[in-house]
């Protein structure tokens, strides 16, 4: 998942914790790390920021150079802002005019609060959302009523509910704490004292690296809770971990959290499992790979050439050898022979004799035979 970074200026009234700065576009970054990994990234795109020609040139670009098929759409972080891009209803249009596939966001809090977000989703799932990839979870109870009520509404209108990836960062720092209620995270109270310190003091002796083990602790159980919570609730669910600052334990964090909330979503599954990293070679660019298809077809067609450029220079030498058989054999019809010596026609002479005495014979025989049955009719009379 590449996210979408942006200003988010009115999110909230706060100051941003960490500067806002302008980083590589999503769908470029995307690429690269499609080619560095051989898999395909899920790319998140604010639809609001840019005009309307805007977004179609971005996702135009996104989809016929970079090659990206699945896309994060993300609305304005603020109702009361009008924003001069695309609404959802228009952006999911024009991706599924693309023949890409998408999803959005959902939020645990916004539905604390106002109580649609389970509406929000059967709403954008219509439109023809895949997934939803909810904010970073630290509450468990909000999730878990939102589940609920959206496994309860899909049934309620005969749909099958989308899944729900759950989102989970790990932190070790109070910057990083700051950052993540600021981006509108709910962390209670006592899971704050759990990672950071409850105290001032044990704040002071804690190591970053013992706090962001304990929210790695912490986040699991998170999981575990909702996994039991809502196995009745209908709705599927998947894991991502999300890093959300540059700091080197919190980085690391990710991927230990990764691998332990797999093994947690595994597990629930209930039968054995396996999973197994392997070594994926990087793939080409989109330019890299157009030429490599325009190269093969190239070669195909000069193999093509070749091969019929030969089939004909062996026809030919077919026919060569054909017509020159046929002229040597015209060639000993019509030349004459040795001439005869005068023992072959002595022979000739014999075989003519002996065939003049059998005729003579033959019709002897035939005479002697008419009239012995001319005589046995007479008798008769």
């Amino acid at each position: 998942i590449v996210y979408d970074i942006q200003d988010e200026a009115g999110r909230s009234q706060e100051p941003r914790p960490f500067p806002f700065k302008k980083t590589l576009d999503p769908a470029e970054f995307g690429a690269l790390l499609q080619r560095r990994s051989g898999k395909g990234a899920v790319i998140y795109k604010c639809v609001v920021e840019a005009d309307q020609e805007t977004f179609d040139k971005w996702l135009d670009d996104a989809v016929s150079r970079h090659d990206h098929r699945c896309f994060n759409l993300v609305g304005g972080a603020s109702s009361t802002v009008k924003y001069s891009g695309p609404s959802m209803a228009d952006a999911a249009g024009k991706v599924n005019e693309r023949s890409a596939a998408f999803g959005c966001v959902t939020i645990a809090e916004r539905h604390a609060k106002k109580g649609t977000e389970h509406t929000n989703l059967l709403r954008k799932s219509e439109l023809g959302a895949r997934w939803f990839i909810s904010q970073a979870i630290y509450d468990t109870s909000a999730t878990i009523k939102l589940l609920h009520e959206y496994g309860a509404l899909c049934r309620w209108n005969n749909v099958r509910p989308i899944k729900v990836i759950l989102t989970f960062a790990p932190c070790g720092r109070e910057k990083t704490m700051k950052f993540i209620k600021w981006l509108g995270v709910n962390v209670p109270a006592d899971v704050e004292e759990r990672i950071l310190g409850k105290t001032e003091e044990e704040r002071k002796c804690r190591t970053k690296e013992e706090n962001v083990k304990q929210s790695v602790a912490i986040l699991c159980e998170c999981l575990t809770t909702i996994l039991k919570e809502t196995s009745s609730a209908g709705v599927p669910l998947g894991v991502s971990v999300e890093s959300v600052s540059i700091f080197r334990e919190e980085i690391d964090a990710a991927h230990e959290l990764f691998a332990k909330l797999q093994a947690i979503m595994l597990d629930a599954q209930g039968y054995p499992w396996k999973v197994q990293w392997v070594y994926s070679t990087p793939g080409p660019a989109p330019e890299e790979r157009a030429m490599s298809v325009l190269q093969a077809r190239t070669q195909a067609l000069e193999l093509q050439v070749k091969q019929a450029q030969e089939a004909a220079a062996l026809a030919e030498e077919q026919k060569s050898k054909s017509d020159a058989a046929m002229r040597e054999a015209t060639a000993h019809a019509v030349v004459p022979g040795p001439a005869p010596t005068a023992q072959d026609m002595m022979q000739l002479m014999r075989r003519g004799n002996d065939f003049e005495s059998t005729q003579v014979i033959t019709a002897l025989l035939a005479l002697g035979v008419g009239f012995l049955m001319g005589s046995t009719a007479g008798a008769r009379k």
